[in-house]
């Protein structure tokens, strides 16, 4: 199929030649030309007033058109609701509390263990489809809340079976190293080695993740187990992400630095000496500024320092049934402008190419030449709008791989 994208009001290519925009290098976001030619799925032309015949010509002369949103760091697959702890939250009672007495990524575990495999692919497949409808293209998924060889494994089948099935790019992520389960609690060192010589070779063995993560922070895995985990799984084919320094300092920013993890995720309390070798290594810093609202953290990440030096930076929801039960990627960015003072250029790299390099998705991200066709179309009238309009975060649009999609087909 052939389709043109004509008079585009606003162009937000987000292109950069290196496929990643590094703080120090921020530029505007937009291109001059107002013409998408789309081509079996590809970015074939861009130019200006474009004419030439197609099987769809769209008018795009009161819409902004940007590339599809890039989702890297969720928790989406999962069973049951803690929406007891959201209120226990805003009322003040620490998350470390809460999951003292039973609650946090404790309470999911048991819900998901719980689950058969059907509902849980459902109701995953339910929330994925919601971020689809909210621009979301390509998106990664996680699992961690089995703890255990069979849940585990459940959770990595359904993102594999929704790799199957739905039109978004997914990448999926071995999270085995997510807490220490309940039963392992007084032996911790039988769940690591369970994790490095049984979970970690077998979901590499069958092709269950693209990539492998830990949470490191203190009273879940420490700096030297978190780097055995993840060196094992590199090991074995997988790349590496870490969750880092969220609730306090624990290592995590060196963690990400030693095994040059393509990315560092949360970011709250790092190691400002380690921003240094993370640029050289290229690795990505994950924002989740919803998860730090949510929590009412008072942790930040070191912003002006990570201009200074260049890092490459993302903007994530952390999509989870506790710490963020936000579905919105756009709220997500705007909270980081608020709280963190990003800007509407650094936002909108960190929501597109940024994150897309951070996955190895090279199709993905902006829109140039060559690249997959995954566009939104919002009737704006400046990408700006997307932040400042908080809530009215819905495209009024969305072509993936070329398809415009419709929604009342899902």
């Amino acid at each position: 199929m052939k389709l043109i994208l004509k008079n585009i009001k606003q162009l937000v290519s987000c292109s950069n030649k290196d496929g990643f925009v590094p703080l120090d290098r921020i530029g505007s976001p937009l291109s001059s030309d107002n013409t998408i030619v789309v081509e079996d799925g590809k970015i074939k032309r861009i130019g200006k007033d474009i004419e030439e015949s197609a099987d769809k010509t769209l008018d795009c002369s009161s819409f902004i058109v940007t590339p599809g949103f890039v989702e890297s760091h969720s928790h989406l697959v999962f069973s049951g609701s803690r929406a007891d702890e959201f209120l226990m939250r805003a009322s003040g009672v620490p998350y470390k509390e809460i999951a003292k007495s039973g609650g946090g990524i404790k309470k999911s575990v048991k819900q998901t263990r719980e689950v058969g495999f059907e509902k849980l692919f459902e109701e995953s497949n339910e929330r994925l489809k919601k971020f689809l409808k909210k621009g979301v293209t390509s998106i990664e998924i996680k699992s961690g809340y089995g703890l255990d060889r069979d849940t585990e494994i459940k959770q990595l089948k359904v993102i594999k079976e929704l790799k199957k099935i739905s039109p978004v790019e997914i990448r999926s992520t071995f999270l085995g190293a997510h807490e220490i389960p309940e039963e392992y609690k007084d032996r911790r060192e039988y769940y690591i080695k369970f994790l490095k010589e049984e979970m970690i070779p077998f979901v590499a063995q069958e092709k269950l993740a693209d990539f492998i993560d830990v949470f490191c922070e203190k009273g879940v895995f420490t700096k030297d187990e978190s780097v055995q985990i993840l060196e094992k799984g590199i090991e074995y084919g997988l790349k590496a992400r870490v969750h880092a320094d969220e609730i306090e300092y624990s290592g995590g920013s060196s963690v990400a630095r030693m095994v040059k993890a393509k990315s560092v995720d949360h970011f709250n309390y790092p190691d400002e000496k380690d921003l240094f070798f993370l640029k050289e290594n290229k690795t990505v810093i994950t924002l989740l500024p919803a998860t730090n609202f949510f929590l009412k953290l008072k942790g930040r990440p070191p912003i002006e320092k990570m201009r200074e030096i260049g890092n490459i930076v993302s903007i994530s929801t952390d999509f989870n049934p506790g710490s963020s039960p936000c579905y919105s990627l756009l709220l997500a960015a705007t909270v980081g402008m608020v709280n963190y003072g990003l800007s509407y250029d650094e936002l909108i790299y960190g929501i597109t190419i940024n994150p897309a390099y951070s996955l190895d998705l090279e199709k993905k991200g902006s829109i140039e030449e060559n690249k997959d066709a995954d566009l939104l179309l919002f009737k704006r009238d400046d990408y700006k709008d997307l932040f400042y309009f908080t809530g009215d975060d819905q495209p009024d649009m969305v072509i993936l791989k070329g398809d415009i999609v419709d929604f009342g087909k899902f």
